[in-house]
């Protein structure tokens, strides 16, 4: 089974935004910890050694969850359409990285680098983070989504895991679980946004209420909205681009220590 799981940092434990003007928002509410339990696997789960060296107090990101619940609503967009087998190696991490040209790129390029981001969760803002990409494929005939994590050389002492690990599901499975996560955070939020609407913003705090209610009113349909509209991909000229990209040269991977903070507060 796959779930896309979380753990909200209690109301009273969330820090507000802004210096000597504190404030809060939807976003800044959803502080918490998040990982993916796949198979046996939990994927983004950080190993004992980086619990340790940062002082963690659970072994996941402590970000927001706003952030990981918006990209997976933008990865499922994505999923409404299949990649051909032929062109997975360029969504799936096989494919080596290129060194990019100085000249202008074409528009299929343009297009395959596209369609690459469209299925990576961004986790850029964790340190030493992984790259994840979540593909659909036919797979022996069956309608398949693959996850794949991948942790850089030499960074295996952030993250759990082999240095690849791909794990495959149905894709309705996916698709339910991105349901379910979808369902249980509008929900949460929706406690927390009627308790504060019963406490009142914490002391020095600004929060409008009103707009943090319609705000959360609008959030819940957004997943619903996003797979209202269609997905459409010129294959065609992904094909070209990712052709095109094949003939330059491989990049050297860069080999550099970072012991910094595994969360970079946006606030």
């Amino acid at each position: 089974m796959l779930s896309f799981s979380f753990e909200l940092r209690p109301l009273a434990e969330v820090a507000p935004w802004g210096g000597t003007r504190p404030r809060l928002h939807w976003f800044g509410l959803t502080e918490g910890w998040y990982w993916i339990d796949v198979e046996g696997h939990e994927l983004l789960r950080y190993c004992d050694a980086a619990v340790h060296r940062w002082n963690l107090e659970r072994p996941y990101p402590d970000y927001y969850l706003a952030r990981f619940w918006e990209d997976l609503l933008t990865l499922r967009w994505a999923l409404q359409a299949a990649v051909p087998n032929d062109l997975v190696p360029f969504v799936d991490g096989t494919s080596p990285q290129r060194e990019f040209p100085d000249d202008e790129i074409s528009a299929e390029v343009g297009v395959a680098f596209g369609l690459q981001g469209d299925y990576h969760l961004d986790f850029g803002y964790l340190t030493d983070a992984p790259a994840l990409s979540c593909y659909r494929h036919t797979l022996d005939g069956r309608d398949a989504v693959t996850l794949t994590q991948l942790l850089s050389s030499g960074k295996q002492g952030t993250f759990e895991g082999p240095e690849r690990l791909d794990v495959t599901v149905p894709a309705d499975e996916f698709f339910a679980a991105v349901a379910d996560l979808d369902r249980r955070l509008i929900a949460a939020m929706g406690e927390r946004v009627t308790a504060l609407e019963r406490s009142g913003p914490p002391p020095g705090v600004e929060l409008d209420l009103a707009q943090l209610r319609t705000e959360h009113l609008g959030r819940s349909r957004w997943l619903a909205e996003r797979l209202e509209s269609p997905r459409h991909v010129d294959w065609t000229k992904a094909r070209a681009g990712f052709a095109e990209i094949s003939t330059w040269p491989v990049e050297q991977e860069a080999s550099a220590d970072d012991d910094g903070d595994p969360r970079l507060d946006p606030r």
